[in-house]
């Protein structure tokens, strides 16, 4: 599940059609709505941002890349064509991705517990990668079909889906690992992407 509050500049170019900038929790992007008739209409947008963050975990240094992509087609509905209060639902297309490299600390890894030398192009990379298409539903104010002139958007909205994360040792850390140890490290990504 992914949530996102946005709020945006429209500008409107003629009666019921309107492009817009979008600042969000997740991202920065652009779009355009029109109107349909006076209680729906529709409006699209894309919306992307990277990021890096550096994170530990188990003793573990990892170096990480953000790469937040969106955009959908969404359906306005306006239950009060007198003003711009709206329901929003969607299929949101997405391309978020966080990627974990693993730097060794001090020479050595550390798996449960278990230190480990790290010797030159061995590797552990953590992936989280959300759906490519996830349902979006929220609530909002703008994009009013009958509107001109300038205008401030709100949305609150969330996108249902289940991220699928992936943990992989370079084939010699994995043997240095142990067998054992690479089962568990396998067994722990699976209950991850199913709990």
């Amino acid at each position: 599940m992914s949530c996102a509050l946005s709020f945006g500049t429209v500008h409107e170019i003629a009666q019921a059609q309107t492009i817009y900038l979008k600042g969000s929790t997740q991202e920065l992007g652009a779009g355009a709505a029109i109107g349909v008739t006076s209680w729906f209409g529709l409006h699209a947008d894309f919306n992307a941002i990277n990021l890096s963050h550096n994170f530990t975990v188990g003793s573990n240094r990892y170096e990480d890349g953000i790469r937040l992509r969106q955009g959908g087609i969404y359906g306005d509905l306006f239950p009060w064509s007198s003003n711009g209060f709206r329901l929003t639902a969607s299929l949101r297309f997405t391309d978020d991705e966080v990627t974990g490299n693993s730097v060794p600390t001090n020479g050595t890894y550390t798996f449960k517990g278990k230190t480990t030398p790290a010797f030159p192009g061995e590797y552990a990379t953590a992936t989280v990668k959300y759906p490519t298409v996830m349902l979006y539903l929220g609530v909002g104010y703008g994009f009013r079909p009958a509107a001109k002139g300038f205008d401030l958007i709100a949305e609150l909205g969330v996108a249902y889906g289940v991220p699928r994360s992936s943990y992989t040792l370079s084939p010699a850390l994995a043997k240095a690992a142990g067998p054992a140890m690479a089962q568990d490290i396998a067994s722990d990504r699976i209950a991850a992407t199913q709990g």
